[in-house]
């Protein structure tokens, strides 16, 4: 049972890391979008772990290398894919808005990124926490469509009354019910986008056998949840590559790089590099924490981060002022989409305990 709590909260601390990394993006006064999420995504996945992994894991290149490179590249790509996730989402949220966009993609990301995991290690979990596994899957994906409802209803809400939502909101064009065409394009977009994030999950779970090399060579009797940290290494450069030559190619041709040497722009890397750190908090308490949730880990943990980090963003949207103004209705569904997700991790920590127990 302290396994069970300890992993659970390692996974809560992922998860408000996960729910502030946003913030950044609401508070440039020089940079894009894409100046700010190159520079934290560079910070969190190259300097970052190569200290940490340098200080607690030494000999670790000798892990990455006797697993061989197919292995590597297999985590790699998985890498890759999260980072073209993390860079589509924005065309989805452009053409079907925030509340939509994000409920799908984090209702996709759940049950692919919690899925694949499960089937990969279906014959060594009993039937009855494989099922309560998928009923409490099922529940947070109930939990993520609530709370993408509560969004479009807040949008619409925004439509027609300036008031709602606060000022911030307004200076983004927000697409309210996209059409036609239109419509179905935001749908497979959101859903790439969807299935490509869950690659930050599939990939640290299939990378579990760069953590075994790490163990086999070290001469630390028990590196407990220390191992964890390789994992992230070829996923990490699978990101970071993705996000350089999209995002960075995207900055070469619209001539944004220059944010980065314009007047006023020292903050505001300050604030990028800082919340590399952030990131950097969003995905390694959340390895430590599947690693004390078990065989389940990978799955349960998964499901119950996204949903935490759903709870986080709408918190900080409460405190930012988003919901100021809205009705009744509509704040009576973002308790629901919140009561829901709670209720859908309760069943997740109960089909865990099946496991342990």
């Amino acid at each position: 049972m302290d396994t069970l709590i300890l992993g659970f909260f390692m996974v809560f601390v992922a998860s408000i890391a996960g729910g502030a990394f946003g913030l950044q993006y609401r508070i440039m006064r020089v940079y894009t979008v894409e100046n700010a999420s190159l520079l934290s995504v560079f910070f969190a996945t190259v300097p970052i772990p190569l200290v940490a992994c340098t200080i607690l894991l030494p000999g670790w290149t000798g892990a990455i290398a006797d697993v061989g490179w197919r292995d590597n590249l297999v985590v790699f790509i998985w890498g890759f894919c999260w980072g073209l996730g993390a860079i589509t989402y924005a065309y989805g949220f452009s053409i079907l808005g925030m509340a939509l966009a994000s409920a799908l993609l984090k209702g996709i990301t759940i049950a692919i990124g919690s899925g694949i995991p499960l089937i990969r290690h279906w014959d060594q979990v009993a039937s009855a926490p494989r099922t309560a596994t998928i009923v409490g899957l099922l529940i947070l994906i109930g939990g993520t469509a609530f709370a993408g409802k509560a969004g479009i209803m807040r949008e619409r809400e925004m439509r027609a009354d300036p008031k709602v939502g606060g000022d911030e909101d307004h200076k983004y064009s927000i697409t309210i019910r996209p059409t036609g065409k239109m419509f179905w394009l935001g749908l497979l977009v959101c859903l790439f986008s969807g299935i490509a994030s869950s690659g930050a999950n599939v990939g640290f779970d299939r990378a579990d056998v760069i953590e075994k090399a790490m163990v086999a060579i070290s001469h630390t009797s028990d590196l407990t949840w220390r191992a964890t940290l390789i994992r992230w290494m070829p996923m990490y450069w699978g990101g970071i590559t993705a996000i350089v030559i999209f995002m960075g190619g995207s900055m070469l041709l619209n001539g944004n790089w220059k944010n980065y040497f314009a007047k006023g722009s020292m903050r505001d890397c300050l604030i990028s590099s800082s919340m590399g750190f952030v990131h950097f908090l969003a995905q390694i308490p959340y390895g430590i924490g599947a690693y004390y949730l078990g065989k389940l880990g990978t799955t349960v943990g998964w499901g119950a981060n996204i949903g935490m980090m759903l709870i986080v963003a709408t918190a900080i949207g409460f405190m930012m002022g988003e919901w100021k103004g809205t009705t009744r209705p509509t704040f009576r569904m973002v308790l629901t989409s919140i009561v829901v997700l709670i209720i859908g991790m309760g069943v997740l920590a109960y089909a865990n305990s099946l496991v342990q127990s």
